[in-house]
């Protein structure tokens, strides 16, 4: 009993002792703490970006297509929207945006070039905005049928009697 409560005031003067009462803010730069301050979005006063239509249907597409499609979007918001970064959710989807600042109020457009390479049957692909809205993050899906290049099974034929 005695080995308990001398192992228990041991382990609880090892946990008082050991907490320092340093903030976590202590161990970033001035620079750091700057940086995340800038990521704060007031949402009052923030770009918002509404696509045209969160999604496009490119339908039925040849073996290997490689097709273009512009997204237009607006900001709806009070400041101007900020798309810092674009990226496909594989490497078949390539998007180019606006790297200026879209005023509020205005519209813009983004490209999206899908090259199907080898891929097959249904696909369904997303473009993932990395902005300076609230969510901070916006994200844009399309879709496409291609080709399985399996043959057709031919009907028999029937023979006659």
């Amino acid at each position: 009993m005695r080995n308990t409560i001398f192992l228990a005031g041991v382990l609880g003067l090892m946990v008082m002792t050991s907490c320092k009462k340093e903030k976590a803010s202590a161990y970033f730069s001035d620079a750091e703490k700057q940086e995340q301050a800038s990521l704060v979005v007031d949402p009052a006063t923030a770009a918002e970006l509404k696509f045209d239509s969160d999604s496009y249907d490119f339908g039925e597409l040849p073996k290997a297509a490689k097709v273009d499609h512009f997204v237009k979007f607006t900001n709806t918001g009070k400041s101007p929207l900020i798309i810092k970064n674009a990226v496909g959710s594989c490497g078949c989807t390539v998007p180019v945006w606006p790297k200026e600042p879209i005023a509020p109020g205005a519209t813009d457009s983004m490209k999206i070039t899908y090259d199907a390479g080898t891929q097959k049957g249904r696909q369904q692909k997303t473009v993932t905005l990395t902005t300076n809205t609230v969510k901070g993050k916006e994200t844009w899906t399309f879709t496409a049928t291609l080709p399985n290049d399996e043959a057709p099974v031919a009907a028999p034929v029937p023979v006659g009697n």
